[in-house]
């Protein structure tokens, strides 16, 4: 049993060094974020390093107008996020769908209600355009036509 909470420790230590690694480098290199769009630049770096992580890819305020340096970050960045996604993520997502009534299906629903409700209340969106947002969001699909545009939206929705 506590080997399986070191593992669960280890997880979000890596998630959290991988975060903040993103957040630093959106912050720090000139190019990454269209700061055109507005809001906070480091809501805006922690926003973008998440939602770059976990391959959703708005498009909405970045990538901005990046040089090499900017491309070889994002990239390490991409591969951090898919070796840690589709890795330890996924085993540990996979035994707490076996421990979960209704399995998988009962938390897919809960965060698509739960993500709904999000965009209707923080960004006021008609519930039909936050169940879609919600879902693009969920799926990693990310088209861009609709993302959030407030410093709450984007950090409740990186969470």
């Amino acid at each position: 049993m506590s080997s399986n909470k070191l593992s669960l420790t280890r997880l979000w230590a890596v998630g959290s060094v991988l975060v903040a690694f993103g957040t630093f480098g959106y912050y720090a290199i000139d190019g990454l974020i269209d700061d055109s769009q507005g809001g906070s630049h480091l809501v805006n770096s922690f926003y973008c390093s998440v939602i770059t992580l976990t391959t959703v890819g708005y498009g909405d305020i970045c990538p901005g107008d990046m040089d090499d340096l900017g491309r070889l970050f994002v990239v390490a960045l991409s591969f951090g996020g898919l070796g840690f996604f589709c890795g330890p993520v996924m085993d540990a997502a996979s035994s707490w769908s076996r421990r979960i009534p209704g399995g998988a299906f009962g938390p897919a629903v809960f965060a698509l209600y739960c993500g709904t409700l999000l965009f209707v209340h923080i960004e006021g969106m008609d519930i039909q355009r936050a169940l879609y947002c919600a879902f693009i969001t969920g799926t990693t699909t990310g088209y861009g036509d609709l993302s959030p545009k407030t410093d709450a939206g984007r950090v409740l929705t990186a969470f």
